[in-house]
């Protein structure tokens, strides 16, 4: 296995801990989504999905490039999907959301809003999550420049906060 193959599965890893701390946190879906849904049940919902950030923001870079290409073989390349009927910009949205369940951007994956982070720090005490730090954290696992210990502290990291968010959730 090569460095940019090794550095996509522990990028893949952590978008594992991250739809797992996204899953324990549940803004986007029961407080975002959902009462949007409540609010105007007939219009589909957007969220935060405004532009192809997908294309936008990823890297040139040989990591990124064969990220793309596994998110392609699983979900269709852009310009395939660019005559399907959606609500936003991005060819990865639906009506009902993203498509696009594992291989994720860095941008996607680690984009949160000032309202779930506010929620974040009320509700469970967590004050850690920066999704600018973490998108470039997301990158910099990619191209390999966070590896070794600075990542498994990163990881980490991330699990705590699962941890945290479980242990409020439980008192």
């Amino acid at each position: 296995m090569s460095s940019i193959e090794e550095n996509l599965e522990k990028y893949l890893d952590m978008e594992r801990i991250l739809n797992l701390f996204f899953s324990e946190f549940d803004y986007c879906l029961s407080r975002c989504i959902m009462e949007e849904h409540r609010r105007l049940p007939s219009a589909p919902c957007i969220g935060c999905c405004k532009d192809r950030y997908h294309v936008k923001y990823d890297l040139d870079d040989p990591a990124f490039d064969l990220l793309r290409k596994e998110r392609e073989a699983l979900y269709g390349k852009p310009e395939e999907r660019a005559r399907v009927r959606r609500v936003s910009p991005c060819e990865y949205h639906s009506n009902f959301g993203c498509i696009v369940e594992t291989h994720k951007s860095p941008i996607c994956l680690s984009f949160m809003c000032r309202e779930s982070i506010d929620d974040m720090r009320e509700r469970f005490g967590i004050f850690e999550y920066d999704y600018i730090g973490f998108n470039y954290a997301l990158e910099w696992i990619l191209t390999g420049d966070l590896a070794g210990e600075a990542y498994g502290e990163f990881r980490e990291s991330c699990l705590l906060m699962i941890e945290k968010i479980r242990e409020k959730k439980a008192a």
